[in-house]
């Protein structure tokens, strides 16, 4: 027999990961008793499987909670053959009260924090620092299997079936206040932006979830929100939704396995993730601080972004780590027959670009694809970039996203030895009949120099001419930016006198540039660089 210890307290997602790792033991024939928080689990949440399931109730610290259910346990006339313990409210003052029993014990844990268990599994995924994450912090005889192999999710999401993907779901979770993410809902509903007034949205509403009252009176209004109450399992929703919204927790592996386009934010410390390593997982668009934004402007991201749910779907295809949902097979698999320690290994590398252009000797050149919208924005606000620049503030995530799937410009990244070293861009539009390009540049790396921007302007300049032969490039340069002054200058553009086409063209373009802070310049097709 098979005793499973879960922390209830603090919303339904440990038990659920430890029903579907039950159920994973009880297919190779094991007995398993699971011990709760008294009163926090509804029986519609078990009944389908062959569990016993005992209520703990609250005790005054965790030696007392772990003597308390080794107690249910011989009361019983049970021994167990391990023990498995998930919940932020156990730590290893608990684990060694059961070591002492000398039966063996495995401890779930998301937040790397020391164990005596023989065996640590961590689903969270960390990039590089991954095997790192418990350095230090395990018992010499411990073991551990880290990484989203190791992540338990219900068998549904074994075969997630691409299905027709419509309207939008929000989700918290078991939990969750809703008063925030309400306003952003009753905006959708009542003053939708443009495209969105037919969008269909759905509502998960968890058992422990508060702030759900404007949600009961907005559904009575709206035919187009559906609440959705008691759901056992969401694969089905996340399958068919065209984005999702909402909390990252464990949807963060369940959007991986549908390969859903969503928007996430966190309300827990365990739900702040690196970027970077969220995007080997196919998820770019989190936004930690989403609930304290502007509710019109989250309405209007969420629009755009449902908008743009095909091209936020195809990020979610090309990921570096894939989620099978597999993690409780693994870890049944672990417990039954033995395991070493385990590490979910990278799995595809990244294709090469189609198209790219070679500058130098390990200089590459490629056109910039959504992939980059985080590095894109992290490293325009580099404070070496900001000052130099018409808009020096600080650009935010939430304008980001919306301005990136709207805007038009081409693109590219320049790279050194396959790090980023800066960004150029530039578009061409038409005024009072006559084409004008502008565009611009900006380091992702302290290590840019002169040559960098020489070589890419070059570029630049040649490539605008084939594309573009007759548009004139009009520029505003901060005048104490010398360096790409200088630059410009040698590339052969000259300054603009005020009032002349160029110049109003300029101040169109460039509406925050004033004449005193920044020097006006044109390049004319008749002085495009000899191919």
């Amino acid at each position: 027999m098979i005793a499973i210890r879960v922390d209830t307290r603090c919303g339904l997602g440990h038990f659920m990961r430890m029903k579907w790792l039950a159920k994973a033991l009880i297919d190779q024939h094991q007995r398993v008793i699971m011990l709760v928080d008294a009163q926090t689990v509804p029986t519609r949440f078990y009944q389908d499987m062959d569990i016993v399931l005992v209520e703990v109730p609250q005790q005054s610290d965790t030696v007392s909670d772990a003597q308390f259910v080794l107690d249910v346990l011989t009361q019983r006339g049970e021994t167990a053959c391990w023990w498995v313990v998930d919940g932020y409210g156990f730590d290893m003052h608990w684990e060694q009260v059961i070591r002492k029993t000398g039966t063996p014990l495995l401890a779930m844990d998301d937040l790397a924090r020391e164990h005596v268990a023989e065996l640590v599994v961590d689903a969270k995924w960390q990039g590089a620092g991954t095997p790192s994450r418990y350095k230090g912090k395990l018992a010499q005889h411990s073991q551990s299997l880290l990484g989203p192999d190791y992540c338990i999710l219900a068998p549904e999401y074994h075969h997630a079936d691409a299905q027709r993907r419509d309207g939008v779901l929000f989700s918290l979770g078991g939990g969750g206040d809703w008063h925030a993410p309400t306003q952003w809902i009753s905006r959708l509903l009542e003053a939708p932006p443009a495209g969105f007034e037919a969008t269909p949205i759905q509502v998960v509403i968890g058992p422990k979830a508060t702030g759900t009252e404007q949600l009961y009176t907005l559904a009575e209004q709206h035919s187009r929100l559906t609440l959705i109450e008691q759901a056992t399992s969401l694969a089905c929703y996340y399958q068919r939704c065209g984005l999702f919204v909402g909390a990252l927790g464990t949807s963060l592996y369940e959007l991986a396995a549908t390969q859903t386009p969503a928007l996430s934010f966190s309300l827990a410390a365990n739900q702040n993730n690196a970027l970077a390593d969220l995007e080997d997982l196919g998820h770019y668009l989190h936004i930690p601080d989403l609930l304290e934004q502007d509710r019109d402007k989250v309405a209007e991201l969420i629009a755009t972004l449902y908008d743009a749910r095909k091209r936020v779907q195809q990020l979610c295809t090309d990921v570096t780590i894939p989620v099978d949902g597999r993690g409780a097979e693994r870890i049944a698999s672990a417990l039954l027959n033995g395991a070493d320690s385990g590490l979910t290994k990278v799995s595809n590398a990244p294709q090469a670009p189609k198209t790219s252009w070679t500058l130098a000797q390990s200089l590459r050149l490629c056109p910039v694809t959504d992939a980059h919208i985080n590095r894109y924005l992290s490293a325009r606000n580099r404070s070496d970039n900001a000052w130099r620049m018409t808009i020096t503030d600080r650009i935010d995530a939430v304008d980001h996203y919306r301005w990136w799937f709207r805007q038009t410009r081409d693109s590219f990244v320049l790279s050194h030895d396959d790090e980023s070293l800066l960004y150029v861009w530039h578009q061409c539009t038409q005024l009072e009949g006559q084409k004008y390009l502008f565009g611009g540049w900006f380091a992702a790396s302290d290590a840019v120099n002169f040559v960098h921007a020489q070589l890419i302007l070059q570029w630049q300049l040649i490539h605008t001419a084939k594309v573009y032969p007759e548009a004139t490039w009009v520029a505003v340069i901060n005048k104490q930016n010398r360096f790409v002054n200088l630059l410009n200058q040698r590339a052969g553009f000259v300054p603009l006198a005020k009032g002349e086409p160029g110049y109003i063209a300029a101040q169109q373009l460039f509406p925050n540039a004033c004449e005193a802070e920044f020097n006006f310049v044109a390049k004319y097709p008749s002085r495009t660089d000899c191919e």
